[in-house]
């Protein structure tokens, strides 16, 4: 018999399945090298263009990603209809080099290079597809160039592709060298998978007759397996050993004679294991892709090894399991210790976790007994994997050190049910929306509220948990509704819970955003007052009032008042009133206009004043300097006043208190007549207190925050909001955490003796102020340099909140990636 046609189309389909994820993981790595190489390189010229590179082919990944399949299915340029083994339609290596159009030298060279680099890391898995595509085609011998799957289809296909959407030949170069090692990588992969697949179907390397399994000699005698899958509804199947005898190679065909791929599922003893699971290579690509090649029957050897498994689950069962006492006392041998210290206990799917708490399940082997029972009940390779894909990710969220170890151990309690689930839907872990997983989800986001698996809050948040996931147990339920119910009654009872503290986050929230629009809103007041020609040769201390506390007064003013009103309070107004009040030279001839004007322009400026908060005692130095200010027209009236009462010639006007220079009459300084905007926004006493500001200075640490008086606290807090820089140096590290912290994220805070869980709930507008949250809605509020001396001295850590499933998927696949790696090494 001769290979049926479809063969080599299936293994095309393959590749052009796994296209777009490949060049996708090849961009972002491209990316990334060009970023690092932008960084290192001291070159101006050389530099933008290296971030002119990164920034394009991001800005092009989507489009390319869904271009590639159909550029690589022209490349691969094998019709449908067309004998499997034409020669005419694909060219070689070197007649596409030298065929293809290049617009400069530089390309073709950089084309070349590519080539270069990726062949000696794909040798040996090249090798063995090169043969067996040669005889897949029915070649007698080895035809590298036939190969429709060699480096160079792919690369053609990628520069052709990038070439249409970017003109510049030397960035097209640019990109394509940093693609190199990852498309070798990605090769590889496919390569070795493609292989597999082959081998698995009995194509033999060039020389040999390919042939299927079904022909291979001792068919007959395999036929009892067949009528037994046949019981179980499944379609005819023959098995053979590989060569090396390692594992069973197998070819599944219908009634069309076309080949269902069996490259990613693994041996069916494998699938039946409960120690040695399958490898994590099987089970990302079934959770990512899934797809029909999972859909066939389990074989009779599956279900045997299930059997094995099980009597040894009932081996295990009486040996004696450690006593409750001794599980309480592991759980608590680390308590004494700060929470931030407290090494992460160890939990994973083999923990024998509290019977008090967890009932039945708590005991490893129980659980073990269910997903084997669910194992005997499977009929399709996906029931089989999708339970051991549950199993793989409850063991990695359970390890999960960021979570606090009851909140791991439920989820390793939960697996029961979770497995039940696989039944009905193997995948259901890949669908973010799915209840199971947003149960698992949402338990593990909201126990990043605590640190402290001992303390009364976190017993409160964890004791509905426990109930809700042994109820889960107790159903014994395929049905996900299950799962959203249970999602909603907590969801429910949080809302409950956190009604108060959002209300009391929501006042601290307006009140803090408030100031920062009021400042922002004052730096524009500050700077309109700056081009007033009436601001010339005021003297400092005026312009520095006009520019921050009067600005600011203004901004409050329009911010409160209602729409429509220009002028609140007429505090813009009375400006120009003090400003012609610093003006010696015209006060002292029109004192009576001065005299008539103060008491109302005094009234005006202390208003405004208490409209910020200001107390007396805080605006009394302003108001002393602007009374010495018009001391001048002061003593002139008193002078005048002592000639009236006389009836003497008149007395000669003392002079001697105006015969030298206050320093309040000097004139402002170049860099006094220009605002600047405000570092931070300026909060009053009662901001300050809503803001939380008071609970950032730990009692025994109060050198790493901005010290203060007993008296005169906000004027002390002020002044540390536009603090130069420190001469203490910041480590570099505290900085860039800083820098990485977004609203919503994690940090434990150590505040008046005990370390807190707190959020981040606000970050300024120029990221120099910050809000956190602990429990009960308490605010924490600082400086930028007072978090990164916080962060230096270890005093503020972030936590890495991010999505447990997602990254527990995630370690999935970078467990496989060290060991390709490792391989290739």
């Amino acid at each position: 018999m001769t290979v049926p046609p479809r063969l080599l189309q299936q293994c095309l389909a393959e590749a052009l399945e796994d296209a777009p994820a490949m060049l996708g993981r090849c961009i972002d790595a491209a990316v990334v090298g060009l970023q690092e190489a932008e960084k290192q390189c001291m070159e101006i010229a050389q530099r933008d263009r290296l971030a002119t590179a990164w920034w394009r082919m991001r800005q092009e990944k989507e489009g390319w990603v869904a271009d590639y399949p159909q550029r690589l299915r022209e490349a691969f340029a094998v019709p449908t209809d067309a004998p499997t083994s034409s020669r005419t339609t694909l060219l070689s290596e070197s007649a596409y080099l030298s065929l293809v159009e290049d617009d400069t030298v530089t390309e073709s060279i950089e084309s070349a290079r590519l080539l270069q680099t990726l062949l000696p890391p794909l040798e040996q898995e090249l090798k063995v597809l090169d043969a067996l595509m040669s005889s897949l085609q029915g070649l007698a011998t080895v035809q590298a160039d036939m190969n429709p799957l060699r480096p160079a289809v792919f690369v053609r296909a990628l520069r052709e592709m990038m070439a249409l959407d970017e003109s510049d030949s030397q960035l097209r170069a640019l990109w394509l060298r940093h693609c190199g090692k990852a498309i070798g990588h990605e090769l590889k992969g496919l390569y070795a998978r493609l292989t597999l697949v082959l081998q698995r179907a009995n194509v033999q390397e060039a020389g040999y007759r390919v042939r299927l399994l079904a022909e291979a000699p001792g068919a007959a005698a395999r036929s009892a397996a067949t009528a037994a899958r046949s019981a179980r509804g499944a379609g005819p199947a023959a098995t053979e050993w590989n060569p090396s005898g390692q594992a069973p190679l197998e070819y599944r065909g219908d009634s069309t004679g076309e080949a269902h791929f069996g490259d990613f599922v693994p041996d069916m003893p494998q699938l039946a294991r409960l120690q040695t699971p399958v490898d994590n290579q099987y089970l990302h690509n079934f959770l990512e892709k899934g797809g029909q090649r999972y859909e066939q029957s389990l074989a009779p050897e599956y279900y045997e090894q299930v059997s094995e498994e099980l009597a040894a689950i009932e081996a295990f069962a009486a040996i004696p399991t450690l006593d409750e006492s001794m599980v309480v006392q592991r759980s608590q041998q680390y308590k004494a210790l700060p929470v931030v210290d407290r090494p992460a206990r160890a939990v994973d799917i083999g923990t024998q976790l509290s019977q008090k708490t967890w009932g039945d399940f708590a005991a490893a082997h129980e659980r073990a007994r269910v997903l084997m029972q669910l194992k005997q009940k499977a009929e399709r390779v996906a029931q089989a994997m999708g339970l051991d894909v549950v199993r793989k990710l409850v063991n990695q969220v359970a390890q999960d050190p960021l979570l606090l170890a009851p909140v791991r151990e439920a989820v390793v309690a939960l697996e029961p049910s979770l497995l039940r689930l696989a039944m009905a839907n193997p995948r259901f872990f890949s669908e973010d929306a799915h209840p199971a997983r947003r149960l698992v989800e949402c338990v593990a986001q909201r126990s990043f509220r605590y640190n402290d698996e001992f303390a009364t809050e976190f017993a409160e948040f964890f004791g509905p948990v426990q109930q809700a996931f042994n109820a889960l147990n107790e159903l014994e339920t395929e049905d996900p509704q299950a799962f959203a119910i249970a999602l909603d009654e907590l969801l429910q009872e949080w809302e409950s819970q956190d009604r108060d503290d959002e209300a009391a986050k929501d006042n601290n929230l307006q009140a803090i955003r408030h100031a920062e629009a009021r400042q922002t809103l004052a730096d524009q007041v500050a700077w309109d007052l700056s081009q007033r020609p009436d601001v010339d040769h005021a003297p400092g201390f005026i312009l520095d009032f006009l520019y921050g506390p009067w600005a600011l007064a203004i901004a409050s003013a329009q911010l409160n008042a209602p729409r429509g009103e220009t002028d609140p309070g007429g505090y813009r107004k009375v400006v120009s009133n003090l400003l012609w009040s610093t003006k010696k030279e015209v006060t002292l001839r029109l004192p009576s206009q001065l005299l008539e004007m103060v008491p109302g322009m005094l009234k005006t400026l202390h208003a405004g004043l208490a409209s910020l908060g200001k107390t007396p005692d805080e605006t009394k130095p302003f108001f002393d300097a602007l009374m010495r200010l018009h001391q001048p027209v002061l003593g002139l009236r008193r002078a005048r006043a002592r000639a009236d009462a006389s009836a003497s010639n008149p007395v000669p006007l003392d002079t001697s208190s105006m015969s030298m220079e206050l320093d309040e009459t000097l004139p402002a300084t170049p860099e006094q007549r220009k605002p600047r905007k405000a570092a931070q926004p300026w909060l009053g006493r009662v901001e300050l207190e809503a803001a939380g500001f008071e609970d950032t200075l730990p009692t025994d640490f109060s050198e790493l925050t901005e010290s203060r008086a007993a008296s005169g606290a906000d004027q002390a807090v002020v002044s540390s909001f536009n603090e130069a820089e420190s001469e203490e140096d910041i480590p570099f590290d505290a900085i860039t955490l800083l820098a990485g912290l977004r609203e919503g994220d994690w940090v434990d805070l150590y505040s008046h003796r005990e370390w807190l869980r707190a959020q981040l709930i606000w970050a300024s507008t120029r990221g120099t102020l910050f809000m956190f949250v602990s429990r009960g809605g308490r605010p924490h509020s600082m400086t930028k340099r007072s978090c990164e001396r916080l962060i230096a001295n270890r005093l503020l850590r972030p936590v890495d909140g991010q999505s447990v499933v997602r990254k527990a998927i995630e370690a999935i696949a970078a467990d496989q990636a060290r060991v390709d790696e490792a391989v290739a090494a």
